[in-house]
């Protein structure tokens, strides 16, 4: 049996995923990048071949075999329910080679929060394709609210961005309400001159509405009135989100408040919008930088399995 050398750390979102190989002191050796593996979108077997290449690749590129690498702990966007983390442990272990028990499904939030804070206590707002916050108090308890997906809820997401700026320019094809310079933006950058080709993008070409947000808040940073709606609605309805979970921790004091995704990423208007509503709304956080990046968070966790596993 091999000797556990290495421990890697995953983060899988809805449009892209890394991986992070590291030594049993935390050092990072090795980092891969490729495309989603949210289950909800490409499937429980999708998502287990993709990170399973990744893997491999990883272990490639520190030359050692995927049996050196335990644990592997992976937080995957759209992995929230048990039964659905222990079917894509088993995938991807089948895919490996390896036994379930060596790979540990977490969820996205988690990691980010443990990589933000380096295991510490604190608050992650996450602004991507999807959304939620989560906290963690001086005692340890985890805090989740939102990231119900976006079906039921990710207020404040990219897919929640795009989908109200869609909703409002099939409108006004309609001639039922006014999209400023959404129409002409979205004709400008997908050729989407009618009806008919919106309908056949979104039904027939599974066109990603998450896709769309970037391009909104570029618009808003033009000073388009409606764009910037929207995008003063989406940061309302996550800072609403952000003060339940401070809330529920039942915080007397300042407590570090993380923004990641790449909605929040460098100067972008929503993550000024953002940050100005988390500051009204909640004086006692201390808004701030990640220590580290959820993959990392991801083998700070697998270490500190490992070092309780003996």
């Amino acid at each position: 049996m091999s000797r556990k050398t290495y421990v890697l750390g995953v983060d899988g979102g809805g449009t892209k995923t890394l991986a992070m190989v590291g030594d049993i002191n935390g050092h990072v050796l090795a980092q891969k990048e490729t495309t989603g593996t949210n289950p909800n979108l490409i499937g429980i077997e999708g998502a287990a071949k993709t990170i399973a290449k990744l893997v491999k690749a990883c272990a490639e590129e520190v030359r050692c075999t995927v049996d050196e690498i335990q644990p592997m702990v992976m937080g995957i966007a759209g992995a929230g329910r048990v039964q659905d983390r222990k079917r894509l442990a088993e995938e991807i272990s089948t895919h490996l080679g390896t036994k379930s028990s060596d790979v540990l499904i977490e969820t996205d939030t988690r990691i980010a929060l443990e990589g933000a804070f380096a295991g510490g206590p604190g608050v992650v707002v996450i602004a991507g394709t999807g959304s939620a916050v989560i906290g963690k108090t001086d005692r340890g308890d985890i805090i989740n609210v939102g990231g119900w997906g976006r079906l039921l809820g990710d207020e404040g997401s990219g897919y929640f961005i795009g989908h109200e700026a869609l909703a409002l320019v099939t409108m006004h094809f309609d001639k039922r309400a006014d999209s400023g310079k959404l129409k002409e933006a979205f004709a400008r950058a997908y050729h989407w001159d009618s009806r008919e080709q919106i309908i056949a993008a979104i039904y027939q070409e599974k066109f990603d509405i998450s896709t769309l947000a970037p391009l909104v808040v570029e618009t808003a940073a033009g000073n388009d009135v409606v764009a910037q709606r929207i995008i003063q609605k989406a940061a309302t309805l996550l800072a609403e989100q952000a003060s339940a979970v401070v809330r529920h921790m039942g915080i007397l004091r300042k407590v570090g408040l993380v923004m990641v995704g790449g909605l929040v990423k460098k100067d972008s208007v929503y993550a000024n919008v953002l940050t100005m509503k988390l500051m009204k709304s909640l004086p006692q956080v201390d808004i701030r930088q990640p220590l580290h990046p959820p993959a990392y968070g991801a083998i700070l966790i697998a270490l500190e399995r490992l070092k309780t596993s003996g």
